[in-house]
């Protein structure tokens, strides 16, 4: 998908300058910023060997930043672990129940009568938690079949991941209660836990995104666990990698997550950070009491550690040196 310009940034065409500074301008284009008073002012010059930082999906780089999206080619990536989809769409169909319903019709804060299954969306989700769960008609006349995007009922029960799908990356995961999830957020599942499953979603992703064969992306998502991914996605250093992926722009799409790589890493290499993020998943889980109380801070200053130090060994999973650690902390 071809990128949109980002809303703060845009070339300038200028005027005036000398020789040498219109032959610098002809290889580079000027970044500008707006300003709270929607001021625009010239920040930098951006060679144009440095504004495109990928070929393949064009995606640009509107910053400073020396960014590579080819620093780890040789690691499989998400999508060859977990196919990964958008949620289904709970509003009728226009074709075939044009008006007959809005989402709001279909969900309800308690289970009652109506069949239906626990649900979430993106505004109820952060890092390691779901802060809420409402209920979604399913299973009647008019939901999934009605629906403008049922997806399939296979894709709702094995466990997964969810990801938020604008700002910052926020990944969280569901091992028990296989929710229902709207197209707020994305979904992913391991490989082998759809096995055996066949439909028109999966075939055309197949098609169109996997380097891999379905037999042989099966058998490699049986090498991770779920939390060992969980504990990947939610650390500094795959914020960085999304970033390179998505240059400027603020939403989150499928072909994002898809890609990020994935340090290969033996059951023996994964114990630490899955122990790591099961301490994590606990102390959200018990605590859910308000942000400002003492139990709260507590919980938030331990998970903070404790994502620290998934952070670090990630860090040596990439491969990376003390330098680009350096760079990736800010430093």
């Amino acid at each position: 998908m071809r990128p949109k310009h980002p809303d703060v940034s845009r070339s300038l065409n200028m005027t005036g300058e000398s020789h040498s500074e219109r032959s610098e301008e002809s290889k580079s284009t000027w970044i500008s910023h707006i300003n709270e008073n929607l001021e625009i002012r010239r920040a930098f010059l951006q060679p144009h060997a440095d504004l495109v930082q990928d070929e393949k999906t064009l995606v640009w780089n509107v910053t400073q930043e020396k960014r590579e999206t080819n620093r780890h080619a040789d690691m499989h990536v998400l999508g060859d672990y977990c196919y990964v989809s958008y949620g289904l769409r709970p509003n009728s169909d226009e074709k075939t129940a044009k008006g007959e319903f809005k989402k709001e019709d279909l969900i309800s804060e308690t289970q009652d009568s109506v069949p239906r299954r626990k649900y979430i969306e993106a505004k109820d989700i952060e890092k390691y938690k779901i802060n809420r769960i409402r209920y979604l008609e399913y299973g009647t006349e008019r939901s999934p079949a009605k629906l403008v995007r049922p997806t399939f009922d296979e894709w709702f029960n094995p466990s997964k991941l969810f990801f938020n799908r604008l700002g910052d990356l926020v990944g969280t995961m569901d091992t028990e209660n296989h929710f229902l999830h709207n197209d707020s957020i994305i979904g992913a599942a391991l490989w082998k836990d759809l096995q055996g499953g066949e439909n028109k979603s999966i075939a055309s992703s197949i098609k169109k995104f996997s380097t891999m064969t379905r037999a042989e992306m099966e058998k490699l998502s049986q090498t991770v666990d779920l939390r060992y991914l969980l504990g990947i996605m939610n650390s500094r250093y795959a914020s960085v990698l999304l970033t390179a992926l998505r240059g400027g722009d603020y939403h989150i799409y499928l072909e994002h997550i898809r890609n990020i790589p994935i340090p290969p890493a033996t059951k023996t290499q994964q114990k630490p950070i899955i122990a790591l993020v099961d301490e994590i998943l606990r102390l959200k889980a018990q605590n859910d009491t308000g942000s400002h109380s003492e139990e709260a801070k507590a919980t938030e200053e331990s998970t903070t550690a404790l994502e620290r130090e998934i952070d670090m060994l990630v860090y040596k999973l990439y491969g990376l040196s003390e330098e680009e650690i350096k760079v990736v902390e800010g430093e």
